[in-house]
C-alpha cells in the first residue's frame, strides 16, 4: 500500500477528533477539519499546542 494512502486514512481516521478538540478549544471546527485532512495528525499537535482560544477582557 503506498506511503500517501496510508497517511491519507490515518488523516482521516483524526478528523473526528480534530473537530472535538477545535469545538472544546473555541475554534473553527470546519477550518481544522480541513487542516487535518491535509496535515494528519500533525493538525492534532499544533491544535493541541495552541490550546485554547484567550478572550480579551478589556471594557
Amino acid at each position: 500500500m503506498p506511503n500517501w494512502l496510508i497517511f491519507q486514512l490515518l488523516a482521516m481516521a483524526c478528523m473526528p477528533a480534530a473537530y472535538d478538540m477545535a469545538r472544546d478549544r473555541g475554534r473553527s471546527s470546519k477550518a481544522w477539519l480541513w487542516t487535518t485532512l491535509i496535515f494528519g495528525p500533525f493538525a492534532l499537535l499544533a491544535l493541541f499546542m495552541l490550546g485554547r482560544v484567550r478572550t480579551s477582557a478589556s471594557h
